[in-house]
């Protein structure tokens, strides 16, 4: 209605089940056979097609392990503890916390994977 036309090339599908063999469907856009994907990344979580988290969380410590060690690398001379407290709740701890209402960590290695990040 708005003149707004969807790109078939950027577009996906994803079937979230627990069945090990579940029923596939061939979706087409204009013509065009849309890819079908395992995981999906919406708003900066990915999804995968059993709904599990494994994917989102491990990049999501990778990345705030790589944040932390960028603050530690660029503010070894800082003397301000509530700069350093600033910068890493706004660098790395947002980063955790980020959408954690829908995959907040089940399992206990998954919790202790980022509880080392934070105690870092």
């Amino acid at each position: 209605m708005n003149g707004m036309q969807a790109n078939p090339s950027k577009c996906k599908v994803i079937t979230y089940t627990r069945k090990h063999e579940p029923i596939r469907f061939e979706y087409s856009m204009d013509s065009a056979m849309l890819q079908r994907v395992n995981s999906i990344k919406d708003l900066g979580i990915t999804l995968d097609s059993k709904l599990k988290f494994n994917e989102h969380i491990s990049k999501t410590i990778a990345k705030a392990n790589s944040m932390l060690g960028f603050l530690r690398r660029n503010t070894a001379d800082f003397d301000d503890i509530y700069a350093l407290k600033a910068l890493y709740c706004s660098l790395v701890r947002s980063g955790l916390e980020y959408g954690v209402q829908i995959w907040a960590p089940y399992r206990g290695v998954h919790e202790l994977r980022i509880e080392n990040v934070q105690k870092r």
